[in-house]
């Protein structure tokens, strides 16, 4: 029994030192083997400057860490914004899947959405849009670019409407929305015409110019430009600035109108078109709800006064409303004969004698038109009475009854016998084409 017993004791021995002998080397191995690698950070730095030199396979890698995709440079640039400029698509659309945000700009205020803009790609473009949380389309850079501009610069005409729908109302034109008025009118698109139109409060200016558009159509005979800012819904009460450009002094007829227009304030564009005898114009203005009644500032001129002294009496007729034609019926007087005539259908049909204005006060010469009559009228400046006095083309001289000699006696107007004064006062409406020669 003694055998085996001790046999077994030395055996457990033996185990025991074995194990002892494993633990410790063990031991030993985990106290002086290398520890194993720390895990690697990747910055947000590092993605900005993968993206810039486009290297995809460390793009790859800090997409793969979930590397904050919204660092920036020493200028500003996010990466998705150095993406979109450089025009590397995949990789913008791969940053806005991981959480890019679409609005941050540089430190110049230029942001992905304008960088898509000016290159001109569509998808891309409406993918940020969709992002946008604070989104201002009016919004400029340092140096004066907006998304407008760059949008005009990238030539697709779909991302440019979609900057001109999100603009909010402003006062006034910049150089970007009169580049996209410009680019509309060429192209014809009338819903962007209205839209910009609708947006700018102030009427449209060529670019670097103080006329506006209008005023140009009506000078330069521009049917088409005029045709359409109206229907799109130009004012048609647009004023003229106190200070017009040059080129648009020069496209009028005389220098004595020129010089009308430079020395009033608060000429509209029916005013103008008034004194250039356009009567299409008038027409298509007074359409449109252009206030007739309108007066200039200094010297309180209505468009019938500028139409009747310019001596359109077309115009005159179309803005006091109307007026027979003078095959229809006129009005013919003679200074030398001192005789009136009264036409109708081109006859003559009634003749009288009449007295014009005396040496020093003599009666004006051309054609007129009839624009008020009174039945009893006074003279403020002579202060004698003038009955059945027809005004010719709203001047201070017209058609009156009154003493009439063999001789001219007035102090400018027409006197006529009371009959024939009450006769033509009766018969002849406002409008009239009168002829004095």
């Amino acid at each position: 029994m003694a055998g085996p017993t001790l046999h077994m004791r030395v055996f457990k021995r033996r185990f025991v030192f074995r194990i002892a002998v494993v633990l410790l080397v063990v031991f030993w191995v985990t106290v002086l083997g290398p520890e194993p690698p720390a895990r690697i950070s990747i910055s947000p730095g590092e993605l900005v400057r993968a993206v810039t030199i486009q290297r995809d396979s460390l793009i790859e890698l800090c997409l793969i860490d979930h590397v904050d995709p919204n660092g920036h440079d020493a200028q500003g640039r996010t990466p998705l914004l150095i993406a979109t400029s450089q025009q590397d698509w995949k990789t913008a659309q791969r940053l806005i899947g991981v959480g890019a945000l679409v609005d941050l700009a540089d430190q110049n205020g230029f942001t992905p959405l304008m960088a898509t803009a000016m290159h001109g790609n569509l998808e891309i473009f409406r993918e940020l849009l969709a992002r946008s949380t604070r989104l201002h389309a009016e919004a400029r850079c340092k140096d004066g670019t907006d998304l407008l501009g760059t949008a005009l610069d990238g030539g697709n005409r779909e991302i440019v409407r979609s900057v001109v729908e999100r603009l909010p109302t402003m006062p006034q034109w910049r150089s970007s929305t009169q580049r996209a008025l410009q680019a509309a009118l060429m192209t014809g698109d009338k819903g962007e015409i209205q839209l910009l139109l609708n947006k700018i409060s102030a009427p449209p200016t060529p670019e670097g110019k103080n006329v506006p558009l209008l005023a140009y159509a009506i000078a330069g005979n521009d049917s088409s430009l005029f045709s359409t800012l109206l229907t799109c819904g130009a004012d048609p009460n647009t004023v003229l600035p106190a200070s017009c450009d040059k080129d648009f002094l020069a496209m009028l007829p005389s220098k004595g109108f020129s010089s009308y227009i430079e020395g009033d304030r608060g000429v509209t564009v029916l005013m103008l078109a008034a004194g250039l005898d356009r009567e299409d114009y008038l027409r298509t203005l007074l359409g449109t709800k252009a206030n007739r009644n309108l007066l200039t500032k200094r010297n309180k001129m209505s468009a019938l006064d500028i139409a009747a002294e310019t001596g359109h009496w077309r115009s005159s007729q179309i803005l006091l409303g109307g007026g027979p034609s003078p095959d229809q019926l006129r009005v013919e007087i003679s200074l030398a004969l001192q005789r009136v005539a009264l036409f109708k259908n081109g006859v003559p049909v009634y003749r009288t004698q009449c007295s014009t204005g005396r040496q020093g006060y003599s009666t004006k010469t051309g054609e007129f038109v009839i624009t008020n009559k009174e039945r009893n009228h006074r003279s403020t400046l002579y202060h004698v009475e003038m009955p059945y006095f027809m005004r010719l083309s709203c001047l201070d001289f017209g058609m009156h009854a009154g003493v009439v000699p063999n001789y001219p006696a007035s102090h400018g107007c027409i006197r006529l016998p009371e009959e024939a004064a009450r006769k033509f006062f009766s018969e002849i409406p406002i409008g009239t084409l009168v002829t004095v020669q």
